[in-house]
């Protein structure tokens, strides 16, 4: 996931590790330390994805290689399999502006899909509990009925996403609406 966001940031243009720590920190996912950062440049440098530039000072800057670009788009395109990690769908979602319209379609899509049944696993996580204890304290309530709303206000974000999506698209393109879908 590291290894994504670096190279993401680095096909905008060449920075410095600090510039790539701060960047990370700006896009409100994590901040990384340079214990973490450095050594996953190393393996991007190492794998040809990344190279550096003339150091400037004391600061080595990087830039993105051509085989970097294509790992990235690679890395963007790849089908994450069942469930998603929220982290990971946030920072695709950053580099959307380098994936095709249909591919950023049925990404949300299937992004959507997973909170649906999420969604449906938590309502009934829900009345499980009740139904076992006869009633949930309330802060445990709180709890579930929070992650309640939010899955909900996420989906409904999706589909606010999707349909400027599809609004955006040439006409003729068409995309592909799975079963239960709208």
């Amino acid at each position: 996931m590291l290894d994504l966001a670096i190279l993401g940031l680095l096909r905008e243009q060449p920075h410095h590790g600090y510039e790539l720590k701060q960047q990370l920190a700006e896009l409100g996912f994590w901040k990384v330390s340079f214990g973490s950062l450095y050594p996953a440049i190393k393996r991007l440098e190492k794998r040809g994805y990344i190279e550096a530039l003339r150091a400037s000072g004391r600061r080595k800057a990087y830039r993105i290689t051509d085989s970097g670009r294509l790992a990235f788009d690679e890395m963007l395109a790849e089908d994450p399999g069942q469930i998603e990690e929220d982290r990971r769908f946030q920072i695709r979602l950053a580099f959307f502006r380098y994936v095709e319209p249909t591919l950023r379609i049925q990404t949300l899509q299937r992004r959507r899909r997973q909170l649906v049944d999420r969604l449906g696993a938590s309502r009934g996580a829900l009345r499980e509990a009740t139904a076992r204890r006869g009633s949930l304290d309330r802060y445990t309530q709180a709890l579930m009925e929070r992650s309640l709303r939010t899955t909900e206000a996420d989906i409904e974000w999706l589909d606010e996403l999707i349909a400027a999506e599809r609004s955006t698209q040439p006409i003729g393109q068409t995309t592909v609406t799975l079963k239960g879908e709208n």
